[in-house]
């Protein structure tokens, strides 16, 4: 399975409690002062209840039928008990140095993770058909910029069923209309691995005809906190397994997935150091949460106002991972720094394709979490592309490279602490790890001028040796410079000494091979209109030169190939061309 940990990714359109007898939610002892300030914060008026603005005519929460056998309608009603059993005791929050955000829809102060200060963060909801009919223009307007919506869920029936979310339809054609990015949910009561197939078919089934509607994750939405839930129990093996094989169909049709779950139920139902490959959505209803553990969004309320919504709706925040540059450590406060913790090690390689790598280090013990960064190039800019907030998540899947073969990247990783303030404290950075995309074909270049070859991708790298005009080379990856020119690793052999390095893209022309998949015309140009040469036999193997050249929608390649012992050039379509 191709490990993917998204930075976008990803999201969950699901509700979570703050407290349960359960365990699954954090319980009403460790933290009524959040509930309290999010219940005098879902005060209204009158006209507030009914959502000024609404289309009239529309249907409103209110006017839906109770469905004890729809899990989040038991997770709604749940929910306001939990709000109207809590108590009025004051909320305090201890001052530290950390981002914070106050929420367009709750009207709160939030304070996140010091470990999200170079990130953008993202408002966002997440509706189900309890939020009825929605006027999507107004939530745009009112500043929503993702939804996740939930497209069906699986009942809460002793026997297994499932079923569509009536308003799903009308909620993805709203919101994509509207402008606003949107992801998908599913909510499970699987039991087996089997049911949580069927549940991912479900779900395909159910946003087939919406995939490029779909920019966000597919959301793997668990939930059985207490004994109305028909996976009720399910052990931490089972729950995760499912997850898995959930995510693998999900992942087989081109969509990312995401699960989903609150710091008790996270910690009691998923085995989460075996889910490294996917982003977490966190629930944890409170203005400031304490869970260290990887995730990228975070729901915080279930009790938000947003206009074009009659009633309440999940809040939630979404972590970009920032694109910070990866600052010298000569330029950073020595204060920023926690002596002793790092560097990572055993990085390397662990998994790549043509459009992912995957890379790997051992956990550094003192660590809260880790920053991995990547360039272009090996003395470039290094650009941040994921914070990762737990000490045991040792990979990360970087599907964000150009889809190619042979493409290198560079990688560092940096150990990070949180410190009794909350105050991010830097380890020291990695070596930089080389990594490529993966390459399944034969390469050649040769050279069109004596050229350098150099010991990085760069001209202000030391010359390795010069390699004449004419030469002739297998090259095995190429990475780009800082000013966005290939480069092409090769090995040259000149008086028995071998010398590995890196030749410039402008003074190479690149070779590649192939066998022809059908008898096929060659032509003396690019293009029906040029003469045809002589048709050559189907498994003719050609050498394509240069760079394809597309006419009237057609690619063309231009090659030479051999035909009873004598060597000729023409043009022919690519698609009649396996490489090889």
């Amino acid at each position: 399975m191709k490990q993917k940990s998204r930075i976008l990714a990803g999201a969950l359109g699901c509700m979570l409690i703050c407290g349960s007898p359960a365990g699954y939610l954090v319980s009403a002892a460790a933290q009524p002062q959040v509930q309290d300030i999010e219940a005098s914060a879902g005060e209204h008026t009158a006209a507030d209840t009914e959502a000024p603005g609404q289309t009239q005519g529309a249907v409103l929460p209110q006017d839906l039928a109770p469905d004890y056998n729809d899990p989040d309608y038991v997770k709604m009603m749940m929910q306001q008990k939990e709000q109207e059993a809590e108590g009025a005791a004051p909320f305090s929050l201890r001052s530290i140095e950390a981002v914070t955000t106050k929420s367009p829809f709750t009207g709160l102060v939030y304070t996140h993770g010091a470990q999200f200060s170079d990130g953008d963060i993202i408002d966002g909801i997440d509706v189900s058909k309890w939020q009825a009919d929605i006027d999507w223009k107004k939530v745009k307007a009112a500043g929503v910029e993702f939804v996740f919506i939930r497209c069906g869920y699986t009942a809460l029936s002793k026997d297994f069923a499932m079923y569509e979310d009536e308003y799903f339809r009308k909620n993805i054609q709203g919101a994509y209309q509207a402008g606003i990015p949107v992801g998908v949910y599913f909510f499970s009561n699987s039991i087996t691995t089997s049911e949580a197939k069927k549940e991912a078919q479900k779900t395909l089934d159910l946003i087939k005809n919406y995939q490029s509607m779909i920019t966000l994750p597919v959301v793997y939405d668990f939930e059985a906190f207490s004994n109305a839930y028909r996976a009720y129990g399910l052990s931490k093996a089972q729950v995760t397994k499912n997850m898995i094989a959930y995510a693998d169909i999900i992942e087989d049709a081109g969509y990312s997935t995401m699960y989903y779950g609150s710091p008790n139920f996270l910690d009691s139902s998923f085995d989460v150091a075996k889910l490294t490959a996917y982003d977490c959505w966190l629930a944890n209803y409170t203005t400031q949460t304490a869970y260290k553990g990887d995730y990228a969004y975070w729901q915080y309320s279930s009790s938000g106002r947003v206009n074009g919504i009659a009633g309440n709706v999940d809040c939630n925040f979404y972590y970009t991972g920032g694109n910070g540059e990866l600052t010298p450590p000569e330029e950073l406060d020595p204060e920023d720094f926690a002596e002793g913790l790092g560097p990572v090690s055993g990085l390397r390689m662990e998994d790549n394709d043509m459009d992912y790598i995957t890379i790997q280090w051992e956990p550094v013990e003192e660590a809260d979490g880790y920053k991995v960064y990547r360039s272009k190039s090996y003395g470039g800019t290094y650009k941040q592309l994921k914070t990762i907030n737990w000490n045991e998540v040792t990979a990360y899947t970087d599907d964000t490279v150009i889809k190619s073969e042979g493409r290198q990247y560079f990688y560092k990783v940096v150990p990070f602490l949180l410190d009794e303030d909350g105050n991010l404290k830097y380890g020291e950075e990695s070596d930089i790890l080389t990594a490529n995309t993966l390459r399944q074909h034969a390469f050649r270049l040769k050279t069109t001028a004596n050229i350098h070859l150099r010991r990085q991708a760069g001209t202000e790298y030391d010359s390795l040796v010069v390699v004449p005009a004419g030469t002739g080379l297998p090259f095995f990856k190429y990475t780009l410079a800082t000013d966005d020119k290939k480069w092409y690793k090769v090995t040259y052999t000149k008086g028995g000494k071998s010398y590995s390095g890196y030749l410039s893209g402008s003074y190479v022309t690149i070779y590649t091979y192939g066998n022809t998949t059908k008898d096929v015309n060659v032509r003396t140009g690019a293009g029906l209109s040029y003469k045809v040469q002589r048709k050559i036999p189907k498994g003719t193997r050609v050498t394509i030169v240069g760079s394809s050249v597309t006419v009237a929608g057609t690619k063309w390649s231009h090659v030479k190939y051999a035909l009873k012992g004598k060597n000729y050039s023409g043009y022919i379509p690519t698609k009649y061309i396996q490489q090889t």
